[in-house]
């Protein structure tokens, strides 16, 4: 029941604030008008085969999709509920073979769920969740999938600043993986190197990472999972380690600004997120160096992008970038 002070306080709300609903509003109104009507989970079918399984490999593919255009605070339930309701399903009778795909299908959304609600601001759950998908890519057999699990809660360990588990994830992943993954790998180790501000090794891990990755002939030949580590995505995970370096050691590095440039000046609309962190940094970096007109133009452009894109770590960026500026 609400208080006196409570209904005070609403009967001072004019007409105007009454009727001023937002779009996003409408949308939380909308979700729970249907959770009421709706069960929380489909009962899982009686049998399960392998066309259920690239269903939900689809599913998880066009989630994935729109993550990387939306952000984790607009994917995050919907991801968790595909999980659960995959989860269920094994439950069901299948064979073995379906039993191993399910369960590498189970680490793959895992590690898209852990991903959404990390970049939403929620640690606790996100490394649950990697967690999971550890566990159901090791059952599966898919050195493969425990390669991206691993490397997402390395990044989770990055950004919360414990670098030694970061690479400790790192070098598990490592295993019978495709060249792009190896790259990938680098790449992280980068990063948490940079962490500790061991310019060396993160210069290592760098030239290792671009090494490998100009081996790769055809990206789409290789897993579907590591479709998404395309070349301004390698520059991306470079850059990203020469910034936390440039931040450690608090002074400029070599190649942080051009590396940056290349990413964000080549990544598409279809990585939203990806393009609004690195065009954050990239002006965070230039604002620090004093190159306001450039420094500008970059800042705009990733306040336009998140008009669109609702991540934590996106206002992080971006909070780290008006401080820069001023």
């Amino acid at each position: 029941m609400a208080t006196n002070d409570e209904l005070g306080l609403f009967s001072k709300r004019t007409r105007r604030d009454r009727e001023e609903v937002s779009e996003s509003k409408r949308r939380d109104l909308l979700a729970v008008s249907l959770a009421s009507i709706l069960p929380e989970v489909m009962p899982a079918p009686s049998t399960v085969g392998m066309k259920d399984v690239e269903s939900l490999a689809e599913r998880t593919f066009a989630l994935e999709e729109w993550d990387r255009r939306s952000g984790g605070v607009s994917t995050r339930h919907l991801a968790f509920g595909e999980l659960r309701s995959a989860v269920d399903l094994t439950k069901s009778s299948m064979g073995p073979r379906v039993r191993d795909r399910l369960c590498g299908q189970i680490a793959n959304l895992a590690d898209l769920a852990a991903w959404s609600v990390f970049d939403a601001g929620q640690s606790a759950p996100a490394r649950r969740t990697f967690g999971l998908g550890i566990k159901a890519a090791r059952e599966a057999g898919d050195e493969g999938l425990l390669c991206h699990v691993a490397t997402g809660l390395a990044r989770q360990e990055i950004a919360e600043r414990k670098p030694k588990d970061a690479v400790a994830l790192a070098d598990m992943a490592m295993g019978n993986v495709p060249l792009s993954a190896l790259a990938m790998i680098a790449a992280v180790k980068a990063q948490a190197y940079a962490v500790q501000g061991d310019e060396a090794e993160v210069m290592r891990q760098i030239s290792l990472a671009e090494s490998i990755y100009g081996r790769v002939t055809d990206l789409h030949s290789e897993p579907r999972w590591m479709w998404y580590f395309t070349p301004h995505k390698l520059n991306g995970e470079t850059g990203h380690a020469l910034y936390l370096l440039a931040t450690v050691k608090g002074s400029p590095v070599s190649d942080l600004v051009s590396r940056l440039r290349r990413a964000v000046d080549s990544q598409t609309s279809n990585r939203a997120r990806s393009k609004a962190i690195d065009t954050a940094q990239l002006a965070t970096v230039l604002y620090r160096q004093g190159v306001h007109d450039e420094a500008e133009h970059y800042a705009r452009t990733a306040t336009d992008l998140s008009t669109v894109v609702r991540s934590a770590r996106l206002d992080a960026a971006l909070a780290e970038m008006r401080r820069a500026q001023a």
